[in-house]
């Protein structure tokens, strides 16, 4: 395998603020001598055949010794993530009692080989084998606690426990901003829904290109990430976020003080465009301003990661080729520790988990499933 080392310093010292303890401050960057090595890791499939670009929903049992991607034939394909290699395909029904939902739009792993799998409409526990283990009516004429409205969806960015218990959702009406978060116990069928007023600006920098009977839309969105046994709840357009405690029904705002980036995205935005063209330069304008990405936990470090990027740069042909990418480092607490430039980086990574201290990026090289794997030094 061949190594890329891409070095850089950026000396930076900052002090953060902690939403309970306005005396905890952070003494120095822990990035600031951070540097990035980059391998790529193929995964052996064996005599097995299909596209290897076609995975597109992921998640990975406790220990990250093992990754589920499905793969649009209602499948998911467990690797090895120790071996790189694949273990077995496992095969759901697409009709009859047992048959998974359509069209899947979330997939999360359980205990017991178990899997959770949702759409626009349905959505329901599976065993790994194949077998449905109870599903789920989410309308909202079916959950008390939740207007009964047309066009009201309870099935935004859906999640659940690791125990069944609660589901949690972003629920909304099309085209409008979302209510908050809903809280549905599962087995009552009841919900609460938690105000979220540090991520209403995210409904500010939508966009939308009607054209006919479509639609095409582009911007920040409110989203829930499970990771480390919580519930994250965050928006491209701002670095505050909330987490969630789902064992002690907790909902806590974390704000952090950055100083290489901006803390939010800024000015107005057309909402609804009506060319093409229009749309493609309004996105171009809003890719200037910095988004923030997901979250990833090291376990080696105890230790949260997040990447933002902005200034996005364009061929002649209207192609994206680069942007500005920046490493954001939080210790178990969500406390800001460190922040820096990723020079190594075109664009920030997606599809991706954190293993041994190793960020790994769904790839693909020749006819092989692949990861990209970035190492963090510092």
């Amino acid at each position: 395998m061949k190594k890329l080392l891409l070095l850089f310093c950026i000396p930076l010292f900052f002090s953060c603020e902690d939403k309970d303890n306005s005396e905890n401050s952070i003494p120095e960057n822990i990035l600031k001598n951070f540097f990035l090595s980059v391998d790529t890791l193929v995964i052996d499939v064996g005599e097995e055949l299909f596209h290897p670009g076609s995975y597109y929903l992921q998640d990975f049992n406790e220990d990250l010794s093992k990754g589920y991607f499905f793969y649009p034939e209602n499948e998911i394909h467990e690797i090895d993530l120790n071996k790189m290699e694949l273990v077995t395909r496992h095969v759901f029904d697409e009709d009859g009692p047992d048959a998974i939902p359509d069209y899947l739009n979330y997939m999360q792993l359980l205990p017991d080989a178990e899997v959770f799998f949702g759409n626009y409409a349905q959505m329901g526990v599976y065993k790994i084998t194949g077998e449905k283990v109870i599903g789920y009516k989410m309308q909202p004429e079916n959950v008390e606690g939740i207007p009964n409205d047309a066009g009201y969806s309870l099935t935004n960015s859906l999640h659940i426990s690791p125990d069944k218990s609660t589901i949690l959702s972003l629920p909304n009406t099309f085209g409008e901003p979302i209510e908050g978060l809903a809280v549905i116990k599962g087995a009552e069928m009841s919900a609460k829904i938690l105000e979220l007023p540090a991520l209403e600006l995210s409904t500010d920098f939508h966009i939308v290109f009607r054209q006919g009977n479509g639609a095409s839309a582009t911007g920040d969105y409110q989203q829930i990430q499970f990771l480390n046994d919580r519930f994250f709840i965050y928006s491209g357009a701002t670095a505050e976020i909330y987490s969630y405690d789902w064992k002690i029904d907790s909902l806590q705002l974390h704000s952090f003080p950055h100083q290489l980036v901006p803390l939010t995205k800024t000015g107005d935005v057309p909402k609804n465009i009506d060319s093409r063209e229009a749309y493609q330069a309004a996105s171009r304008d809003l890719h200037k301003q910095i988004t923030y990405g997901k979250f990833y936990w090291d376990e080696t470090r105890e230790a949260y990661f997040r990447f933002g990027d902005m200034n996005w740069q364009y061929s002649d042909e209207g192609k994206s080729v680069s942007s500005d990418v920046y490493l954001f480092s939080y210790d178990k607490d969500l406390n800001l520790t460190g922040e820096t430039q990723v020079d190594g980086m075109k664009f920030m990574p997606y599809g991706s988990f954190m293993k041994n201290g190793k960020l790994h990026m769904q790839w693909v090289l020749g006819e092989n499933p692949a990861f990209i794997q970035y190492t963090f030094n510092f």
